[in-house]
């Protein structure tokens, strides 16, 4: 099993440019989370690896970044980032545009399209939605790490062939 390391400048980085797209819509962490990690889950779907690499947790409301709150102080502290309330929502608010040339184009439209994704939707919806599809998140605990090639289980039914193979396998060796 693959195991990749952190690019904390890539996740900076990332962190900057989701909340600089998306000041206007005053995003609070549900729709940040969901979109760092279905970025880096689609990335290893469609790219081969995760852009950031960062650690995600399974909380009640979907899949979370480790690294998140303790890199978004320090990025407080720099002056990169402020964080406000809006409503019960805690907004990241970027105070630099991100240095995108860490990134690839395709790195850059994948993230681009995650955030099209859940744009404009209620962060229970966007919740939801993410315990839907993050195959991991349905298979750990709370507070436990939800592995990211997990995103690579398909949670498509089984056509009636594979399932007719799979009776005839079961009655073939018992199962």
């Amino acid at each position: 099993m693959a195991d990749w390391s952190q690019n904390t400048a890539k996740l900076r980085e990332l962190i900057l440019f989701i909340a600089d797209r998306c000041a206007d819509e005053k995003v609070g962490d549900v729709y940040l989370n969901k979109v760092l990690f279905f970025s880096d889950a689609f990335a290893l779907q469609h790219l081969g690896e995760p852009i950031t690499g960062a650690r995600y947790q399974k909380l009640p409301l979907g899949p979370a970044a480790r690294p998140l709150v303790p890199l978004r102080n320090d990025m407080i502290d720099d002056g990169d980032v402020e964080v406000e309330m809006a409503g019960k929502r805690r907004v990241t608010r970027a105070l630099r545009k991100p240095d995108m040339s860490i990134f690839s184009d395709e790195e850059v439209k994948l993230v681009e399209r995650v955030m099209d994704l859940f744009r404009g939707y209620s962060a229970t919806v966007v919740s939801d939605a993410s315990h839907d599809l993050s195959p991991g998140w349905n298979l750990v605990e709370i507070g436990e790490d939800i592995p990211l090639q997990s995103q690579l289980i398909s949670t498509a039914p089984p056509s009636p062939e594979v399932l007719r193979r799979g009776r005839e396998l079961a009655e073939k060796f018992g199962w």
